[in-house]
């Protein structure tokens, strides 16, 4: 039977997601015409893109899942293990470059790995280029993170099976050998490091770890604090409330090792990423260490938002306090474990898992005893490779085997037969923490790791659940169900300017550009950058020459659809093949065309020069003569060309006297201002103006609704726990487990969705936003897509004055880069809000913030400053690093050649000349950039934090930054 494989694109989609839900968030409409003009300079370029390129290119998937050697552990971020795979094109296999951080104006770079998404390894500014330049530089186009071995979970009995295959018997999957998998060295000490620990949880016998072996190292995010008062064992943020710190050092980045040590570990704190094996072999001093013995230091969890970790020690009368911040979240939490073993403390035995639909507790006993029983993780310990491939992929099957479990359990009872029969049927089953009123889920990386996350249960409780995604429907006022209709996009000519009117004598200005809705916003580009879809009769041709521009024309229609994932009579994908009569071939064409249309709506986000808001239209009507004072200065017909769209300017195309009124429209805005559009003709013009009616109306149901469910939230949260909004604010950031052991998270407010990259913005809303520590607030939209922050202006004003203009788009002013940056929240940030709301509320004294209301959507918020804050902090200093990859590999070389690696001789010959590549990295131990955000509430803040940590996350397994020296 013919199958695509579970590292594909398509596969990963339906691993979170049904396929009606698949094909109703990737369809989308063109409406053309193509303008003859934009063909003459990109019919080539476009036509290899998705042909010549996207439609015989073989795949090529590269290996990077992090790997790390931690007590409770299986990846690392600095760590990467590679599959082997051959590449069509050497230019495509420089992936070590890494970009700057843009908090300026401009376009942001494109610099992700995502879960579901391909590579980009090129910078934004050059987005189109790389388009243009199809047949060099995107001959990886949509190669998946693929895992260091095949996915098996580990289930009582000795069966073998993926937990998304027993939940969802017609899942797509097939059964492949596991790949050879090449580990470095340093990750191959750690994982036998960390195999030896775990192997004697389960009594085997084996070689102690000798002194000064490396145990587990990562790169972090460290301040150091320093206090005269005594800590309590369980400080964290709440407690930290009551205890007065002084800052001795800011934030810095460093490597972070843990050593072997005769009172138990040591932590060391290094400059370099060239880290030596053994402590006798060690060449440069740490910047600091910490003795890591019962006696002589503690650890706890600082933030169970962020998963800040903080160490302190006490030495004579004074207390020096350690916040590490790694960038995953899921190897903070290891670290947790990890740290919390080598200080004497054991995990729990037991793990409780809340099914809240059903209203029932499960305890799973032992839930890691196959694991910690393996014979294979007695050879791991060894050292074999084998073994240590295999002793991951089990550990990535633990989170599938605790919901096999539970099912099991579930099923034993005769009231929940029905239920969990729907489930299979219908939903896919997940894990999540919840903790107050926020749902963390367990996917990739923390999936992965469930071994060492498992320490999150001290202040989260487990849940078995449905995986919810974002709404595709709305309520009207009158309780009719109105269903998210198609996205639009194509080529239309803007006849207003930023401000809503023309500024030169009396003519009307005018702009060519692409519009694309994403979401609730019309996003717009100018047309060199934009990449319209691929017309249905686009295939390859004899020769595989470019069709010629007239040829294109005839080919494509006025308007087409484009459905990657379309649907058969049963609901299932059309093109997938469940009776083994498609080849291969023919799968993997498909599934790359479906990756290939998923990267073009991202790249032309990234590209985008802004947007309008579909929730500020108040309607969509045709071309109505007066309504603006300059129509007394136009004449019948159109000087504008609408087949001229060559232009890459930032400026306006120019100003006319003449407007066609059959094909043009206009969109009247909530403040009064009207936008007018010119279609290509008058057939295009009703088109459009019929999609952007139902979008419209959609979207406005949908965004009240989205308030309205905040609202209840809390609401809720208010009733259960007998509260008040003000002492809400305090529960929500600092309640213990037991306190808030009631509340109600919302599955559809923290869905999976922006996980599992079914929409192109993972989220987007309003924040307000300071580049520098001292600088002010300024009120911006934010989109978060694809590892990087969209900045875009809220308010136009005057540049003397600072008058509020009235405008009619909001323009994008920069965007940041999320590769390499650390995020931390909460009380944390408050040596970077500086000059904090100092009001005085005589009714609620020590309370500082005021309530405010906002009364664009009517959302309340008495909020401290800290609470809603949370600050990305990036490197502003690179340096060259020799990555780890080439050095192995000469070592290996020459050690089979019978060379010496130390002086590169052996019997009087000579050691070979080999080309040393290096890479852009940051500097350690120096301060870097902080950029300080601030949401309107702590609720949003919380999801704020969730969603862009998981996008650090997919960004922090791309290379590996750290060297062994042996």
């Amino acid at each position: 039977m013919s199958r695509l494989p579970p590292d594909s694109y398509t596969a990963r989609r339906l691993e979170h997601a049904t396929p009606e839900h698949l094909h109703l968030t990737t369809r989308r409409t063109f409406i053309g015409p193509i303008p003859e003009g934009w063909l003459n300079s990109h019919r080539k370029q476009w036509y290899r893109y998705y042909v010549k390129q996207g439609g015989n290119r073989a795949p090529t998937f590269t290996a990077a899942p992090t790997v790390d050697a931690g007590d409770d552990t299986t990846g690392h971020a600095d760590e990467v293990l590679h599959e082997e795979v051959p590449r069509p094109s050497s230019q495509s296999t420089d992936t070590h470059q890494t970009q700057q951080t843009d908090t300026g104006t401009g376009p942001a770079t494109t610099s992700s790995t995502s879960l579901l998404r391909s590579q980009r390894n090129s910078a934004l500014d050059t987005a189109s280029e790389r388009y243009q330049d199809a047949p060099t530089t995107q001959s990886t186009s949509f190669a998946e993170e693929h895992e260091a071995s095949v996915e098996s979970v580990q289930r009582d009995g000795g069966m073998q099976q993926r937990p998304s295959d027993f939940l969802n018997p017609r899942r797509v999957s097939s059964k492949v050998q596991a790949p050879k998998v090449r580990f470095s060295e340093a990750s191959k000490l750690q994982l036998r490091s960390r195999a030896q620990r775990i192997a004697a949880k389960g009594n085997f016998r084996m070689s102690k770890i000798k002194p000064g072996e490396l145990m587990k190292m990562d790169k972090m995010l460290v301040r150091i604090d320093i206090t005269q008062q005594t800590i309590r064992e369980d400080y964290d943020e709440r407690v930290s409330l009551g205890v007065e710190t002084k800052s001795m050092d800011k934030w810095r980045e460093f490597m972070v090792t843990c050593r072997k040590h005769e009172q138990g570990a040591v932590l060391q704190l290094y400059q370099t990423r060239v880290i030596a094996s053994t402590a006798d072999k060690t060449k440069q001093k740490p910047k600091a260490q910490i003795i890591m013995s019962q006696y002589r230091a503690k650890v706890n969890m600082f933030s169970s938002l962020d998963k800040t970790l903080c160490i302190w020690t006490q030495e004579k009368n004074r207390t020096y306090i350690y916040f590490l911040r790694p960038q995953s979240g899921a190897a903070a939490v290891e670290w947790y474990t990890f740290l919390r073993s080598v200080l004497g403390l054991g995990r729990p035995r037991s793990l409780q898992v809340n099914v809240p639909d059903l209203g029932v507790s499960l305890r799973l006993d032992d839930p890691f005893k196959t694991l910690e029983t393996s014979e294979v993780l007695k050879e791991a310990a060894a050292g074999n490779e084998e073994a240590i491939a295999k002793a991951v992929s089990d550990e990535q099957g633990a989170a599938g085997a605790i919901v096999a479990r539970c099912i099991d359990m579930l099923r034993q009872s005769q009231q929940w037969t029905d239920v969990i029969e729907s489930w299979t049927k219908n939903d896919r089953i997940g894990l999540a923490w919840k903790r107050y009123d926020r749902l963390e889920w367990i996917h990739g990386a923390v999936e992965q790791k469930m071994y060492g996350t498992i320490a999150m249960q001290r202040t989260h409780d487990l849940e078995l659940r449905p995986k919810d995604h974002y709404p595709l429907q709305a309520k009207t006022k009158k309780g009719n169900t109105v269903e998210e209709p198609t996205p639009v996009e194509g080529f239309l000519v803007r006849l207003t300017s930023q401000q809503g009117h023309a500024k030169r004598m009396g003519r009307m200005q005018f702009k060519r550009l692409y519009f694309t809705t994403q979401n609730q916003y019309m996003v717009f580009l100018r047309p060199a950058r934009a990449k319209p879809p691929p017309p249905p009769r686009m295939r390859p041709r004899d020769g595989g020459n470019a069709p010629s521009k007239q040829q294109l024309i005839n080919d494509t229609p006025l308007y087409y659809d484009v459905e990657p994932f379309p649907l058969d009579d049963e609901g299932r994908v059309a093109w997938l093949d469940t009776e083994g009569i498609k080849s291969t071939a023919q799968l993997a064409t498909h599934d790359q065309e479906a990756a290939i249309e998923a990267d073009r709506n991202t790249d032309m986000l990234m590209a985008c020069d802004g947007f309008i808001d579909m929730v500020d239209i108040k309607r969509v009507r045709k071309f109505h003569k007066g309504a603006t004072p300059l129509d007394e200065n136009l004449d019948s017909g159109s000087d504008v060309d609408f087949q001229d769209a060559t232009s890459n300017r930032t400026a306006n195309d120019g100003s006319t006297s003449e407007l066609d009124e059959d094909r043009t429209f206009e969109l009247l805005l909530t403040n009064g201002l009207v936008i007018r559009l010119q279609a290509y003709n008058q057939q295009s013009s009703i088109v459009w103006m019929s999609r952007l009616r139902k979008l419209v109306k959609y979207w406005h149901h949908r965004a009240k609704e989205d308030m309205d469910l905040y609202k209840s939230v809390r609401e809720q949260n208010l009733q259960a726990l007998q509260i008040d909004e003000r002492a809400e604010a305090q529960v929500g950031s600092f309640a213990y487990k037991w306190e808030v052991s009631q509340s109600y998270a919302s599955p559809i407010m923290y869905n999976l969705c922006g996980i599992s990259s079914c929409r192109s913005i993972h989220m987007s809303g309003l924040l307000f936003r300071k580049p520098r520590r001292h600088a002010t607030f300024t009120r911006c939209y934010v989109i978060l897509s694809a590892g990087h922050l969209l900045i875009f202006q809220d308010t136009l004003r005057k540049s003397g004055t600072g008058q509020k203009l009235v405008q009619i788009h909001h323009e994008r002013l920069g965007s940041v880069d999320l590769k390499g940056c650390y995020l931390y929240s909460g009380l944390l940030t408050e040596n970077d809000l500086l000059y904090q709301n100092q009001t005085f509320d005589s009714n609620a004294p020590g309370h500082h913030a005021l309530p405010r209301i906002y009364l664009e959507d009517g959302w309340t918020s008495t909020d401290e400053d800290a609470m809603t804050c949370f600050v990305l902090w990036h490197a502003k200093s690179k340096s060259w690093f020799r990555s780890s990859h080439l050095v192995d590999d000469v070592r290996s070389n020459e050690r089979k050649r019978g060379l010496n690696p130390e002086d590169g001789q052996a019997g009087g010959g000579t050691r070979a000349q080999t080309k040393t590549k290096m890479t852009r990295v940051s500097q350690l131990g120096v301060t870097g950039r902080s950029v300080v955000f601030k949401a309107r509430s702590r609720a949003e803040r919380d999801r704020w934090v969730l969603a862009i940590q998981v996008e650090i996350e997919r960004l922090a397994a791309q290379g590996e930054e750290v060297r062994l020296d042996e």
